[in-house]
């Protein structure tokens, strides 16, 4: 990881710093929020209500939506839970800007929530502070740092060598001020450090989720996925192939109306790659939502239907569409595809598949599902 630009004589080694052995995931939450809150404010005061609550929607997502673990000492992931629990408008999905006002009202109802979410800035927004006065810290006791930080941020903040980041000030409520030349710092060079704190937050979440695919790109709300090449991919199959049918439900695949599966969830995998991809009914996908399919059940004719699929379109030679499986299987062109036996199809195909079911299955995701036509809404198989 490169280091951070500099900037007017900043000093820049205390703030890469700040990441240096952590044990939870507040601080790189708290840099966040900072981040976001100071695109817009005009004075430089931050409250630091908002910022808790902007920490609390910030990690929504990866708890959520991702079941990642932020470990046994982190309470951030905690406190995300028990809003769910509190707020019943809330759901895995909801928008950042509603979990931010839900978890600030918690904090202004004093409420049992809102004051444990008021707790995790019992320490974050001095210690981030301590890489900027490491020296003078040296051999004090844990209980003085705090009030030590505060003192030394107020001394150093009109420093025009080595101004702080932030001081504490608490009008109009308990709140940071940032130096105006960090507020410039931090508005003009947003992207990098944004990417210089998610790429150590990545960092710390993968030793907390071993094994587990594509943290980095969990870590945000998702975005709208694209599935064009799945569904060219399967227009061509279904072409091809004359007819296909659900492997869930036997029920037969319409070409002009279908819904695109991910046996393994996309919010587990998060990726769209063609050989995870099947066509269904929407009702039936609904039904299974981010479920795990059970695989005694399941993975045969999915198996077979993936490896039927890819044959059909292996006769086009249209190489392009055909990248996921040449990945999937290490190599090859389509001769190689072509001569594939379906024994050596289905064994890559799960031996890639089968260790991510027990990861998804640890992290909480529902697991072994079935088919069942009363939860897909009734009686579907005249069709």
């Amino acid at each position: 990881m490169i280091g951070l630009p500099s900037f007017k004589g900043l000093p820049i080694a205390p703030l890469e710093g700040a990441f240096n052995n952590v044990t939870n995931s507040y601080k790189f939450y708290w840099f966040l929020a900072i981040l976001e809150q100071a695109k817009s404010t005009s004075t430089g005061i931050l409250s630091i209500n908002e910022l808790l609550a902007q920490m609390v929607a910030s990690v929504w997502y990866p708890v959520h939506y991702y079941r990642l673990s932020f470990g046994k000492q982190d309470r951030l992931g905690l406190v995300v839970n028990h809003l769910k629990n509190v707020d019943r408008s809330l759901d895995a999905s909801s928008k950042p800007g509603v979990i931010f006002e839900s978890a600030l009202r918690q904090i202004w109802s004093q409420s049992r929530l809102g004051r444990d979410i008021k707790s995790l800035g019992n320490y974050v927004p001095h210690r981030f502070l301590r890489p900027f006065f490491d020296t003078q810290l040296r051999g004090r006791p844990d209980s003085m740092v705090n009030g030590l930080i505060e003192k030394l941020a107020e001394a150093a903040f009109p420093d025009e060598l080595s101004p702080c980041l932030y001081r504490f000030v608490s009008e109009p409520t308990d709140s940071i001020e940032l130096h105006p030349l960090w507020l410039e710092y931090l508005r003009q060079h947003v992207k990098i450090l944004a990417g210089f704190t998610l790429w150590h937050l990545t960092r710390y979440l993968q030793r907390n989720n071993p094994n587990v695919p594509n943290v980095s790109g969990k870590l945000f709300r998702p975005e709208q996925r694209d599935l064009r090449a799945a569904r060219a991919f399967w227009n061509l199959a279904i072409e091809r192939l004359g007819e296909v049918r659900c492997i869930y439900s036997k029920v037969l695949v319409s070409r002009e109306e279908f819904s695109l599966d991910h046996f393994l969830p996309w919010s587990f995998v998060c990726h769209d790659l063609l050989w995870n991809i099947v066509p269904t009914a929407q009702w039936i996908n609904s039904a299974k939502g981010d479920q795990v399919p059970d695989l005694t059940e399941y993975f045969e004719p999915f198996s077979e239907l993936q490896y039927t699929a890819l044959q059909a379109v292996v006769q086009t030679r249209n190489l392009k569409i055909l990248e996921d499986y040449i990945t999937l299987l290490k190599g090859g062109a389509d001769r190689q595809l072509h001569k594939l036996s379906y024994h050596e199809f289905r064994q890559s195909l799960f031996d890639t598949i089968a260790p991510q079911v027990q990861i998804a299955r640890n992290m909480g995701f529902g697991a072994d599902w079935r088919y069942q036509e009363r939860e897909c809404f009734g009686d579907k198989k005249s069709q």
